[in-house]
């Protein structure tokens, strides 16, 4: 099989799809289907949360955050648990803590610009690279360090939400973007998560949390990310892709390609699309692991 030259693009979520069925990243990733993007009440709902708390966190404006949370509610799908009134509502109820928050950080601008939505490729090998978008970064108003920070919504009726995100790989590549950002010296290594709860008394709890890291949780990131690649390049070379029976289900929601899955003889490639997109930033991954193994040594 030749090499195709255009890589395949992968970021966090895509590699959830993995790990959870191989078969299931295969049809959304790899294979031409007559799916469409997959829209959900969740996608839109935490779209819009995040653009308007990044709003509050750069200007302080109520208004103006929750006038941008609006637009930024596309497509707009709602249920009775997520729909733009309860957004409105989780925004103001995160107003004054993000406003307890801004007594030590603020904001980092970047050459006159706010560091939020900032965007990162990882060059992982000619056939896959990876990307990520960092929502916002903070700087500490005393001691300029920086922490990476991404917004939450989730609807889990947990007293400690710490298990969902403690350990979530997500932001830890983040924050080894955020050496590039503002350099080694300021890049603080913990890990920050602006989470909205939606309770079922329709309240809404809005939690910062905050993890500390070290180079050798960014070095294990690094390498966990370099051992999915060697199990994406073995299946693509064997061209087996298993179905996971545990990933039928995901959070009570049946897969959407849940008894087809098995018609392996329709399978087409789908057409790869050159990536147009100019990312802030772009680094190569035997690099970083060369940088980490230093530091970390």
């Amino acid at each position: 099989m030749e090499p195709n030259p255009i890589p395949i693009r992968l970021s966090f979520s895509t590699l959830e799809d993995f790990n959870r069925c191989e078969r299931y990243f295969q049809l959304n990733k790899l294979l031409a289907t007559d799916d469409a993007r997959e829209e959900s009440a969740d996608l839109s709902f935490g779209t819009a949360y995040g653009v308007g708390i990044a709003e509050y966190f750069l200007s302080q404006d109520a208004d103006l955050s929750i006038y941008k949370g609006w637009l930024a509610y596309w497509p707009e799908i709602e249920t009775d648990k997520k729909n733009v009134w309860r957004m409105v509502q989780a925004l103001q109820a995160s107003f004054p803590v993000v406003d307890n928050l801004l007594m030590d950080y603020e904001m980092l601008v970047i050459d006159g610009k706010p560091a939020r939505e900032l965007s990162f490729r990882i060059n992982l090998t000619p056939d896959y690279y990876y990307v990520g978008y960092i929502d916002f970064v903070l700087r500490h108003r005393y001691d300029g360090t920086c922490v990476v920070w991404d917004a939450k919504t989730t609807g889990l009726q947990l007293l400690d939400l710490s298990p969902n995100y403690q350990n979530s790989a997500q932001g830890i590549g983040y924050s080894i973007a955020l050496d590039a950002i503002v350099g080694e010296k300021l890049a603080h290594y913990a890990i920050g998560y602006f989470v909205a709860q939606l309770l079922k008394d329709a309240k809404v709890k809005v939690q910062p949390l905050v993890f500390k890291k070290t180079l050798l949780d960014r070095l294990n990131w690094l390498m966990t990310l370099g051992g999915d690649l060697s199990r994406l390049e073995q299946a693509a070379s064997l061209d087996f892709y298993p179905r996971r029976g545990s990933g039928c289900l995901k959070f009570n929601r049946q897969c959407k390609h849940f008894g087809v899955c098995n018609m392996s003889s329709l399978d087409i490639p789908r057409i790869r699309e050159p990536d147009i997109i100019q990312y802030d930033f772009v680094f190569e991954l035997d690099d970083l692991i060369a940088d980490h193994l230093r530091r970390v040594g």
